[in-house]
């Protein structure tokens, strides 16, 4: 009789388990964005120099980049901040390049980046703003969903669940 409860118990928590460890990763990753794009802009606060953030949703990753040398194929280690190929700045937690690939990291594995902003790209400004406009980066894993949304004219980060 005690099997049979605990069985019981076990098959009415374990879909709750699984939508916590869902909802976890997606806010994770989100976490991930709004952090890769708060240090887009106090990269570009600082050095008084366009600093952005890109999004591919195809390919499911993303990278901070520094402005001046997003197009060139050359590592500019000598910087401040490095910068490795295609402007693409150094992380300051892991000390790897700030590139976030959803396929590849196990903690953020089935999350989807479904919508990002017209070009992919959010790029901050000297002066805090990005743009004229709100760009939002849609992410789900499964029913769940969130929106990282960076007010234009402030530069102001929010992470929002629909």
């Amino acid at each position: 009789m005690v099997i049979c409860i605990v069985g019981i118990l076990c098959m009415l928590g374990i879909p709750q388990f699984h939508s916590m460890l869902t909802q976890s990763k997606l806010n994770d990753a989100a976490t991930e964005l709004h952090s890769a794009l708060q240090y887009a802009g106090d990269l570009a606060v600082r050095y008084q120099r366009p600093f952005g953030v890109e999004a591919n949703a195809s390919g499911e990753w993303f990278r901070v980049f520094d402005n001046r040398y997003k197009l060139d194929p050359s590592t500019h280690h000598d910087e401040d901040p490095p910068v490795d190929t295609n402007g693409i700045v150094l992380n300051p937690v892991d000390k790897k390049w700030y590139l976030v690939d959803f396929d590849t990291r196990a903690s953020y594995e089935g999350v989807d980046i479904y919508a990002v902003p017209a070009g992919g790209e959010v790029c901050f400004h000297p002066d805090g703003h990005s743009s004229s406009s709100n760009s939002t980066f849609a992410m789900s894993l499964g029913r769940d969903k969130r929106a990282v949304v960076v007010n234009g004219a402030t530069g102001a980060i929010t992470v929002q669940a629909p």
